[in-house]
């Protein structure tokens, strides 16, 4: 990817990484902040200023040091992200530093991308197999042009293999600051934005009922951009609800959703009555006994000579479905709308799903009672009613 370009898809990735109200800051040099946030923790927002460096070899102790001074009197924290890793020092700098920095990895990149599909898509209409999609990536390339205004990049140092050295920062830092016009993000990102499953954000495309920014062809694909300050003002004018502001609002939020009956596949309320079966003290499942109670519930039904699932050809036969394959189709159907409503936490470096702290510490037994109970009436509504029309 261009320089541009990975900047671009750097502020998507942003999103995903668990952060809100950001705004992109170019500079030249390296001794700045790339964006500024909030950080999401449950209930509580944290600023924070954010690095990104686009490296093959570990970032090294006196990055972290720029970084500390970028932050110092405008962050209490940062966060920094990498391609690559980071040197043992730079850890320990990273770890103990006032303000504290947080680090993600390449690796920690990836997971995030392989959680949420960003770069993948099916293989040959396999749903259950995903491949690099090179278009998405070209997208990034393609939204410059959407840019009204042009920076000049013949200043800006974006060598792969070293950063730039000290002399080199000092000398040749420089804001600029991006317009709202030219700070924009995908379809995708504004749904996971806004707390709204992303193919019903295109349906209000398709209506009318909402207007993007910008659009722009790339291969076969059709990308919508929409301007990053506009969120909230989507999020008023369809009428979508505020995140909740208390826990009480939070545990409500969860109970109704978790309740809902608005089911296009059987998975949601499987998984529900899955996870609070598992769940340990700590709000803890393992992703292994996840797969394997999701598969027993097929299975159990395939024995029986009921209806496993309709038109799903990896349910067709559940006992032949591989442990990833179950395991993807959990990911990328019913958990993604709990991880994009903040319900549940995915660590795929642990294998372990884990319920929002600050609702597990709020539910009570006889809520997750309700919630099981809702969940048999669930699935006894969704096979009752026969084949189902996409909702």
């Amino acid at each position: 990817m261009s320089p541009r370009a990975f900047e671009l898809f750097a502020g998507e990735f942003l999103v995903y990484a668990g952060l809100e109200r950001i705004s992109v800051t170019r500079y030249i040099g390296d001794g700045g902040t790339d964006a500024e946030g909030d950080l999401i923790a449950g209930q509580f927002r944290l600023p924070v200023g954010i690095q990104i460096k686009r490296y093959r070899n570990n970032v090294q102790r006196n990055d972290i040091d720029r970084f500390i001074g970028a932050l110092s009197g405008r962050f209490p924290q940062g966060v920094f992200m990498t391609t690559a890793n980071y040197g043992k020092h730079a850890l320990r700098k990273a770890s103990t530093s006032i303000p504290r920095i947080l680090t993600l990895t390449g690796d920690q990149v990836i997971s995030i991308m392989l959680d949420n599909n960003l770069g993948l898509k099916s293989s040959h209409g396999n749903a259950q197999q995903l491949v690099i999609d090179p278009d998405y990536f070209a997208t990034f390339e393609a939204q410059k042009q959407l840019l009204t205004r042009k920076i000049h990049e013949s200043r800006q140092n974006h060598t792969i293999d070293s950063p730039v050295n000290d002399a080199e920062a000092v000398s040749e830092e420089k804001a600029i600051e991006l317009t709202p016009e030219e700070d924009l993000i995908s379809l995708n990102a504004l749904g996971y934005s806004l707390s709204v499953d992303p193919n019903r954000v295109r349906r209000w495309l398709e209506s009318g009922k909402l207007e993007a920014d910008g659009y722009q062809s790339s291969g076969e694909r059709g990308n919508y951009y929409f301007r990053r300050d506009r969120i909230e003002q989507i999020r008023a004018e369809l009428e979508i609800e505020a995140k909740p502001a208390s826990s009480e609002e939070w545990r409500q939020e969860f109970l109704d959703f978790a309740k809902s009956r608005n089911l296009s596949k059987s998975y949601k309320p499987v998984m529900v009555k899955a996870v609070f079966k598992l769940v340990d003290r700590d709000g803890k499942v393992k992703m292994d006994d996840l797969v394997k109670e999701f598969r027993d519930f097929y299975v159990q039904r395939a024995v029986s000579g009921l209806p496993v699932e309709f038109s799903v050809p990896l349910l067709k036969d559940p006992t032949t479905a591989s442990d990833r394959a179950i395991m993807r189709l959990i990911i990328t159907n019913p958990l993604e709308r709990f991880l994009i409503k903040n319900y549940f936490e995915y660590y795929p470096d642990e294998g372990v799903l884990r319920i929002a702290p600050q609702l597990w510490q709020e539910l009570r037994h006889y809520e997750m009672t309700d919630v099981l109970k809702s969940a048999d009436e669930q699935i006894a509504y969704y096979y009752n009613r026969g084949t189902p029309k996409d909702e």
